[in-house]
């Protein structure tokens, strides 16, 4: 009672302030206002379950509509957005199943700026990754790193806050950092001038401090470094000048916003003219699309990229709860229509008309989804801070500040106003007074078939979105637990940079001195990394006509043992055989070559410029398939070098004394290392990393689901409540015949279990087709069984009893004379 003591003078309060505050004229609108706080003081408990199903839809919507604002955001913030695309590659060779990467031939950029008079200018970057720094021999880790040409500044606006403005990154060996990492190199200290060390060999020369990178830029980075060669990068001059290859990360930018097909035929062109490779293809890609339309690319440089299919889903279960919400809204007032048909009929006898009581309603409805909107603000403040931490997300709460969203915000209240208040003004005003007075009136046959069709809707929506929510949570559980054809457990990951690579060996035998180390293993990537991708050549002979690219990595002999892949045939790479022209392939090489018997078979890497000039190497052993990247993308042909040393070091540990291995791992780095920065992470908690776009948004979905049961509830629990005081009489009489309380219960809740049944053969047909066209956006997925809808409909029946028999069981146990006293 308290609660709603404190709910009835805060609102009153409210209201009579801002009725007072309007103009005498509008007296009309006054006595709607007042009346309409009138009856929602009158009724607590139900304008309680109205307002907080409201609250809850708005809440939901806005927090979902932040979350779309963020997605959309990405990279507006340059000044030429619009006219910026990037430059992505059809790889059509055999062997390759993803076929669109995000790098290209180095050559391209600059030639289409020269060639091409749309294009103003080009940027190409190159690396991404972490580097090694140090300054005055104080090592640290550097956790994102391009080498860029020097238009970089004049294609993006990553403003420059101390330092050179122009010719930043011109000369070699300059470098630009970013506030963050300058503050964590130099502290107080300016930095402009000094002198960093890259990998403890490479003089770097701060010429300019970068404003941090926002969040909201599909580019991240602490440092951009010059790549423009320096003396001694013969090697790096020649390769930005081949054709042959593809490695940069290109850019253009263009005096107007892109014709796609006119620029990627004019592209394909001038690849062509300088005689590269026929199955790289080029085509852009407007950055508007660049973190929405990615999903498929490869070899990208695109950090926390989604998918513009989470958009839609986001986006319809948003309307869907706001339906929801104002469908509770509707359904409870239609519901309380015979309690306001007095006050109609006697207004009605006063004078009133039709219009003025539709607009009266209508204003009511109004005010109820205000006092909503305003609680759902109040919410989603509170809410964003925790739920961008569950996310990993960076939604802004101050979009709701912005004329814009105010406008977007008062439209939908007074959209949902007058749609959830429409149909039970015309109800309610349409009431004949002379039947109402004389207390003839009752529910119409019509208005309990709108109710019940409304609860059809509402758990029709909340069954579906349960569905919905079983099938994301089961592929997600699949994806992680999916048998990736290699152990992740235990596996402690270490990666040298390379300088450090030459002790990569020395390294993992010091670490085997361990008892509590079980195995070590060095490749050229991690598992979770797409490798590189190469053209083979079988059996040693060339054939220009058939193009053949292949993922290669690069291993030691204890590599597979410790990653717990399995060989089908051959033997593993061994210290007992000189390895150097030996190779090892996967099932899936095997299947594509059409090799029944692989081992011994030869296949020729290029060796040089020259495509006939070939090193041939001997299969001899083939590997069980394992997923060496994602299972994001389909599983494509590779195989593996042998080397020594590696830049990856994979250690399988006990998982008992954790803490002190991982200090002994740490202690042997720093000895066998020294000067560099120790840093280590486990396997399954990178693996669980790929995938944190995907976890948040089936996060989302089970917890807006929850959200649409809890309104679906809410809506539920009140309309019991009404019915059983509706049939008050009838169960006096049930009673007063020899009725038992386990009839009653049953004769209450079974009407509304029927409509649940109706609401779950509807749910389930559409959550199947809906479902079904999301899992066939992913390479392996689910089947959608029979046992996620049993499921659903059993927990929703069982939620709606729960919901139901309070309000059954009170009209069960009261006492049949109390109803039929007035008879």
């Amino acid at each position: 009672m308290g609660f709603q003591r404190v709910f009835a003078m805060f609102f009153y309060g409210i209201g009579i302030d801002l009725i007072w505050s309007l103009p005498d004229t509008d007296t009309m609108f006054k006595s709607y206002f007042i009346t309409g706080l009138r009856n929602l003081l009158k009724q607590k408990g139900y304008s309680l379950i109205k307002i907080i199903g409201l609250a809850l839809g708005l809440s939901a919507s806005l927090i979902i509509y932040l979350y779309i604002a963020e997605d959309l955001s990405y990279d507006i913030f340059h000044k030429n957005y619009p006219n910026i695309v990037r430059l992505l590659t059809i790889d059509s060779a055999e062997g390759v199943s993803s076929k669109l990467v995000g790098v290209t031939q180095p050559r391209l950029g600059p030639a289409a700026a020269d060639e091409l008079p749309e294009v103003i200018t080009s940027v190409r970057f190159t690396g991404g990754g972490r580097l090694d720094l140090s300054y005055n021999d104080k090592p640290l880790k550097c956790e994102a790193a391009f080498r860029v040409d020097p238009t970089v500044f004049e294609v993006f606006n990553f403003p420059i806050v101390d330092g050179a403005t122009t010719d930043v990154l011109n000369k070699p060996g300059s470098v630009a950092i970013t506030q963050t990492l300058a503050k964590k190199i130099f502290g107080s200290e300016n930095p402009i001038g000094k002198t960093l060390k890259l990998n403890q060999t490479t003089d770097l020369n701060v010429t300019a401090v970068l404003a941090d990178v926002p969040k909201n830029s599909h580019l991240q980075f602490d440092m951009l470094y010059s790549l423009v060669p320096g003396q001694n990068e013969d090697g790096l001059r020649q390769a930005l000048d081949t054709w042959q290859g593809i490695f940069c990360f290109t850019y253009l930018l263009l005096d107007k916003p892109a014709d796609v097909a006119d620029l990627n035929t004019k592209l394909k062109a001038i690849s062509k003219k300088n005689n590269a490779y026929e199955f790289f293809t080029p085509v852009v890609q407007p950055l508007k699309d660049v973190h929405l339309q990615s999903k498929e690319i490869l070899f990208e440089t695109n950090a926390n990229k989604s998918d513009a299919l989470n958009i839609y889903v986001l986006s319809t279960i948003a309307i869907l709860i706001l339906v929801l919400a104002a469908v509770n809204f509707m359904n409870l007032v239609t519901a309380r229509s015979t309690a306001r048909a007095k006050e109609i009929g006697m207004r009605k006898v006063i004078g009133a008309i039709r219009t003025q009581l539709v607009a009266q309603h209508l204003v009511e409805s109004i005010l109820v989804t205000a006092i909503a909107a305003l609680l759902a603000v109040a919410a989603v403040l509170v809410a964003i801070p925790l739920l961008n931490t569950t996310y990993q997300r960076f939604a802004d709460v101050t979009v709701l500040m912005q004329p814009q969203s105010i406008m977007m915000l008062s439209a939908l209240v007074v959209g949902v106003g007058i749609l959830a208040g429409l149909y039970p003004a015309f109800v309610l005003s349409s009431f004949r007074p002379i039947l109402v007075l004389k207390g003839s009136f009752k529910n119409s046959t019509g208005g309990i078939r709108l109710r019940k069709a409304l609860v059809v809707l509402q758990f029709t929506i909340s069954i579906a979105l349960m569905v919905g929510t079983g099938i994301v949570y089961q592929q997600m559980r699949f994806i992680y637990t999916a048998d990736l054809g290699y152990n992740r457990e235990q596996v402690i990951t270490l990666q040298l940079n390379n300088q450090n690579v030459a002790n990569a060996t020395t390294l993992k035998n010091e670490l085997l001195h361990n008892p509590n180390i079980i195995s070590a293993g060095t490749a050229s990537n991690r598992m979770g990394q797409q490798p590189g991708r190469v053209t083979i050549y079988p059996d040693g002979v060339y054939n220009a006509e058939t193009n053949i690219i292949t993922s290669i990595m690069v291993a030691d002999e204890t590599f597979i043992p410790t990653m717990g892949i399995r060989i089908a045939e051959g033997r593993n790479f061994s210290l007992d055989y000189d390895d150097s022209l030996s190779m090892i392939i996967n099932e899936e090489m095997a299947r594509l070559l059409k090799w029944t018997d692989p081992v011994g078979k030869k296949i020729g890497l290029q060796n040089g410029a020259n495509p006939a000039d070939l090193t041939n190497y001997t299969v001899v052993g083939v590997a069980k398939d394992f997923h060496f990247a994602t299972v994001r993308h389909k599983l494509e042909p590779m195989f593996l070098l042998y080397n020594k040393n590696n830049g990856a070091l994979a250690v399988k540990a006990k998982a008992e004394n954790m803490k002190a291995t991982l200090a002994f791992i740490e202690d042997t780095w720093k000895k066998v290392n020294p000067g560099t920065t120790f840093e280590y992470a486990f396997l399954d908690e990178q693996f669980s990393n790929l995938y944190r776009n995907e976890q948040a948004f089936a996060s989302m979905f089970t917890h807006f689901t929850a959200l649409a049961m809890i309104i679906a509830g809410l809506g539920l629990f009140a309309l019991s409540a009404f019915t059983a005081q509706q049939r008050k009489k009838e169960i006096g009489i049930r009673k007063v015949l020899g009725a038992g309380n386990g009839s009653i219960l049953f004769k209450l809740s079974a009407e509304f279990v029927q409509l649940i049944i109706v609401a779950f053969a509807l749910a389930s047909v559409i959550a199947y087709f809906v479902m079904d066209k999301w899992l066939n956006d992913f390479q392996y997925s689910i089947s959608i069984g029979a046992g996620i809808f049993i499921l659903a409909g059993a927990s929703s029946v069982i939620i709606a009893l729960l919901t139901i028999s309070f309000q059954a069981l009170k009209a069960a146990l009261s006492n049949p004379v109390d109803a039929l006293r007035s008879e």
